[in-house]
């Protein structure tokens, strides 16, 4: 007796790049390929490895925005090297994303310049260095001045050490 075979069902596959273009493109425009050029199309539109492959999306007041980053060995001919083509960096949208990055930049930087006196001085001397007062030769002035009498002299504590 023979045992009758299974037959599993077709696994589905995933799409791919060409599948993806073929859905753009005008049906009547895809049915005219024929299977080497489909062959070709996967060829020329096969994704491609690099080294660094970076891929974020955010959002923003309206809508969302993304930021791709490439980088690994150059595998273009020479006609496409960007010595030879025009540099897509100086489009308007460009210029206009490096000066808000820019700006972006200077605007933290001078954030950071504005911290107060003693958080500076926090920041450029953390250990305590106190400063001697020469004109408070006696305790009591010292003393009403804020300052500590000790070892008969008038100690600051509290001065700026970026002075």
């Amino acid at each position: 007796m023979t045992r009758p075979t299974i037959q599993s069902a077709p696994q589905p596959t995933q799409p791919t790049i060409v599948d993806y273009a073929f859905a753009r493109m005008d049906p009547e425009i895809a049915a005219s390929f024929s299977e080497n050029q489909r062959q070709a199309l996967a060829t020329v539109l096969a994704p491609r490895r690099h080294a660094v492959n970076l891929r974020l999306s955010f959002p923003y007041g309206f809508g969302r925005g993304y930021l791709v980053v490439l980088a690994g060995q150059e595998h273009r001919d020479s006609l496409r090297h960007p010595e030879t083509a025009p540099h897509p960096l100086w489009t308007p949208l460009a210029l206009a994303i490096l000066l808000g990055v820019m700006g972006s930049g200077i605007a933290v930087f001078m954030g950071l310049l504005q911290v107060n006196e003693k958080q500076l001085s926090k920041l450029v001397t953390p250990s305590v260095a106190p400063a001697a007062i020469p004109f408070k030769a006696d305790a009591e002035s010292c003393r009403e001045s804020g300052r500590i009498w000790q070892d008969n002299h008038c100690l600051d504590y509290d001065h700026d050490a970026t002075f």
